[in-house]
């Protein structure tokens, strides 16, 4: 009785953990599928991805009911597409996932890629969760023209969000921001830089 009680005593050791998921498709493809389903044309979940259009949801998002009707929509059109996973554990270890028709589901264990901290105070991260640091974000972005930059955003490893504004082709970094969660990051930015294009990691290092 004392063994069965120990164990009911025992904490729970589970916990939730951040998942991030892409639905990729060409760009013609889901193009055509957010027309038909009314999606604001400005949706900043939908993001560039590896060539492609890729619309995002992930554990900080409401629900997942916009990126099942659009699944529906491509599966009706007879169009490709995969579904990308990136589920970040504990002890800085990602697990990415891939599911598409025409292959075996693939996971892969590996370790987080970690990016070099801004050097410099102009590209300091601005807490854009404040009114001071939008607008010193917005000091730094305004004179930037969305087609000349694309902004990368991944989840830090203390639960809130990173976003990296940098310089087509050189890869300068412009800016940097963080937020308690990727949808706020998504959104100051192309509140700023309207149609910019935004990337996320989701594939394993090398």
């Amino acid at each position: 009785m004392a063994e069965k009680d120990s164990e009911g005593d025992a904490p729970d050791s589970s916990r939730r953990l951040h998942v991030t998921v892409l639905l990729v498709a060409s760009r013609r493809a889901l193009d055509m599928a957010l027309n038909e389903l009314g999606f604001l044309e400005d949706d900043d979940r939908v993001i560039e991805h590896d060539g492609r259009l890729a619309f995002l949801t992930c554990t900080h998002e409401a629900d997942c009911d916009d990126l099942f009707a659009l699944i529906s929509e491509l599966s009706a059109r007879g169009e490709s597409w995969e579904l990308q996973s990136r589920i970040d554990t504990e002890g800085g270890r990602v697990i990415y996932q891939s599911l598409a028709r025409h292959r075996p589901v693939e996971a892969i264990d590996a370790p987080l890629e970690e990016e070099a901290e801004p050097e410099t105070s102009e590209a300091a991260a601005h807490n854009v969760e404040t009114n001071e640091g939008v607008a010193a974000l917005k000091r730094v972005l305004r004179r930037i023209e969305p087609a000349d930059a694309f902004a990368t955003i991944r989840p830090d490893r203390d639960g809130k969000a990173t976003a990296r504004i940098l310089r087509r082709g050189s890869r300068r970094l412009l800016a940097a921001a963080t937020a308690s969660d990727e949808a706020t990051l998504r959104g100051v930015i192309r509140e700023i830089l309207p149609n910019v294009m935004l990337d996320v990691a989701m594939k394993p290092p090398g």
